[in-house]
């Protein structure tokens, strides 16, 4: 046996190898090479301001946090540098934090941290793409400045307050802590500052519902509502995306002066649609047609010679337009009243049922045989101080209502057709 060493040699039949006399070293070996290469890459950083890093906090003070961002170095925090989103109080050793190295002492290296520049930094960059995308971002309300709103988007961003709503806003103060949906419509490169509005994202929506709505409305479909405004000739009712007219004179079948006689905003109203254009996106609402029909409720009361108490709402040379109850109008025509006096819209006359015709909804008056009458002769046939029927002054039988004559009579009739806007 020769003095060199066999690194194959065989103990008792058994082959042994370098590996299998002394791994463990071999194994201590490699790990402490990879940590000295770990720690020679770590020597190679350098920390510069203006660096985003992800940091572990190692201590928490009174008002800071120590933060370890690696490379044994670690940087002061201050609460004042923290988000808006993170709660001070909430925060632990060995929570990590994205950073930003926003100063380093000249005279002792010591790094001051920002988590909140950091995170406008990352913002902006979401910002950017959601503008390119044309996408919505949601932000809280913080404070209330000139002309506006702040929001907090992880960066302070700028909301005018022509941008909140489709309508004005009263009081800015009630909109802190509210979330808005927005979109970015101004942004400043050199200066990072932007500003959102949340009318183009309601005022995109709405136009999505009108489009969908008009590809469902139908001539005579009755729709829910709400109405949105009053103006002298109508009613505006939002009909869930598309805001609808109900004239005057399709709000009531009595005559009326201004709309807040019928409705008031805010109210919720059933009301049939009478026409639309698709391309003008306007619809022509009715709200008089969901309600009872006072000619079917009083026509059949109404009979020729009946003297009854009305009310003018419209004169003209040849014809007087009354309303004898609510919603049912009588003609008196040219002839039929003094030519001398001078009526005016409001006044009230007592008024003899000349015509009824059922088939036509016309009624002619006249105010004319009243005063043909004297006043003593009327009161001689009075019942218990009420006016009876002209047929009784006279001493006339009154026919039957259901055999008396409905010939109608050629009169001047108010169009009534329902006005678009």
């Amino acid at each position: 046996m020769t003095g060199r060493f066999d690194p194959a040699h065989r103990v008792k039949g058994k082959r042994i190898t370098i590996t299998d006399i002394a791994p463990p070293q071999a194994e201590e070996l490699e790990d402490q090479l990879a940590l000295e290469q770990r720690m020679y890459e770590e020597s190679l950083k350098v920390l510069d301001e203006g660096q985003v890093l992800t940091g572990v906090i190692v201590a928490k003070y009174q008002d800071e946090l120590l933060v370890d961002i690696g490379g044994k170095s670690e940087g002061i925090l201050s609460f004042r540098e923290l988000s808006l989103a993170i709660e001070p109080k909430e925060l632990k050793v060995g929570d990590k934090l994205e950073v930003m190295i926003h100063r380093i002492d000249d005279q002792d290296g010591t790094l001051f941290l920002s988590e909140r520049r950091a995170r406008a930094l990352k913002t902006w960059e979401k910002v950017i793409q959601a503008h390119e995308n044309d996408e919505v971002i949601e932000a809280t309300v913080t404070q209330v400045v000139k002309g506006g709103v702040l929001v907090d988007l992880g960066m302070r961003g700028f909301v005018p307050a022509s941008q909140i709503r489709r309508q004005p806003v009263g009081n800015l103060d009630e909109l802190v802590g509210r979330h808005l949906r927005l979109k970015v419509i101004d942004l400043d490169h050199k200066r990072h500052r932007v500003v959102l509005s949340q009318r183009l994202v309601l005022e995109e929506e709405l136009n999505a519902k009108k489009t969908e709505l008009l590809g469902t409305l139908a001539v005579g479909q009755i729709r829910e509502g709400v109405v949105v405004r009053l103006a002298e000739f109508g009613a505006f009712v939002d009909l869930g995306g598309i805001d609808g007219l109900i004239h005057n004179s399709e709000l009531s079948y009595a005559r009326i002066k201004h709309p807040s006689e019928v409705v008031k905003i805010g109210d919720i109203v059933q009301v049939e649609v009478m026409k639309f254009d698709p391309e003008a996106k306007k619809v022509s609402l009715s709200l008089k047609h969901a309600l009872p029909d006072p000619w079917v409720e009083h026509a059949d009361k109404l009979v020729e010679g009946q003297r009854l108490i009305a009310q003018v709402v419209k004169v003209t040379p040849n014809y007087l337009l009354v309303e004898i109850i609510p919603g049912v109008l009588a003609m008196v025509p040219k002839g039929e009243f003094e030519p001398t006096k001078q009526y005016s819209p409001g006044e009230e006359v007592e008024v003899t049922i000349l015509t009824v015709n059922h088939s036509t909804r016309r009624i002619t008056g006249s105010i004319q045989h009243v005063m043909d009458i004297p006043p003593e002769e009327f009161a001689a046939f009075a019942v218990d101080g009420e006016v009876g029927t002209l047929g009784e002054a006279l001493d006339i039988p009154t026919a039957d209502p259901l055999e008396a004559s409905a010939e109608p009579m050629d009169a001047i009739v108010e169009p009534m057709e329902p006005a678009v806007e």
